[in-house]
């Protein structure tokens, strides 16, 4: 049954004539009164004899309105309280993004939120490691990857490139290695499920075999692990860079750059809930923060 149609009919038989109800829908008579005749062709039953002074109900029309307006009114307050979480934020907001992005930046972007929307709860996951399947679960999901995200039925929007480089202590520099087949044979320290280091001359893009005993999917813990001399590691400038100029790490040089990661946002409809857009566009209007750290 057409609940639009049914609408109509209800409204029409409060107002008691198609003129007022066309006025207070906001609809062409001629409109109104086509919708009327085909919502009856389409139920197969006469429900309103029309005259020209009055409108009676059929004994079908009386039962459908009997049965149907309790239904209308009550739909009519569901459309009304969902529509308030478009012209009003509130509900719960899930994120995920990954464990080495920008931490203390993330924390501050997220308290601010939160701060500035009372009536928005909001559940934030961090993933580590390979890029995660993407998931309903979350209404924004924010990824890492240095290839193209896998082909899908999502909504993908690039946001910046994190620039990262090789590093080894300072105290370990004789035993760095000097090209990119002796950085495959080196103990490097790694995350879950990280096999190769991508790294690019000029359009080319190469994988290199990378392995170590060492595995921590936190970045910060892998970097005081290269500091103490355990390995090389790939790290994001932002955050190895200080303790370059410290003196405790040095960036390894190829002749080719290692791959930048690509942070993507991802979700699954270009309608958005206004809790989600308004996260989304604070990220974005915030986002010169995380570039000041790159």
């Amino acid at each position: 049954m057409d609940l639009n149609g049914v609408a109509v009919f209800i409204e029409t038989i409060k107002q008691g004539s198609i003129t007022r109800a066309a006025q207070v829908l906001g609809r062409p008579k001629s409109t109104l009164s086509r919708q009327l005749s085909e919502f009856e062709d389409q139920l197969g039953v006469k429900l309103i004899e029309r005259t020209t002074r009055q409108l009676n109900l059929t004994e079908a029309g009386r039962e459908l309105f009997t049965q149907a307006q309790s239904l209308v009114e009550e739909l009519s307050e569901i459309q009304t309280s969902i529509g308030a979480y478009q012209r009003q934020p509130k509900g719960n907001l899930t994120l995920l993004w990954p464990q080495e992005l920008f931490s203390s930046q993330m924390a501050d972007l997220i308290a601010e939120f939160v701060q500035s929307w009372p009536q928005i709860s909001l559940c934030g996951t961090q993933y580590f490691g390979s890029l995660p399947a993407f998931d309903v679960a979350y209404d924004l999901q924010f990824l890492l990857h240095q290839q193209q995200l896998p082909p899908s039925d999502w909504i993908a929007r690039s946001l910046m490139s994190i620039p990262n480089d090789i590093y080894i202590a300072s105290h370990c520099k004789a035993k760095a290695p000097k090209s990119l087949k002796a950085l495959s044979q080196c103990a490097c320290i790694l995350q879950t499920n990280e096999h190769e280091w991508l790294f690019r001359e000029g359009s080319q893009v190469h994988a290199i075999p990378v392995n170590g005993r060492l595995t921590l999917n936190s970045p910060d813990m892998r970097m005081q692990a290269a500091i103490r001399g355990l390995g090389v590691v790939r790290l994001p400038l932002y955050l190895a860079e200080p303790y370059v100029r410290r003196g405790a790490l040095i960036a390894l040089k190829f002749e080719e750059k290692p791959v930048a990661d690509q942070l993507s946002v991802i979700y699954k409809s270009r309608q958005l809930p206004l809790k989600t857009r308004l996260f989304l566009e604070h990220f974005q209007n915030h986002i010169g923060r995380l570039y000041s750290q790159v």
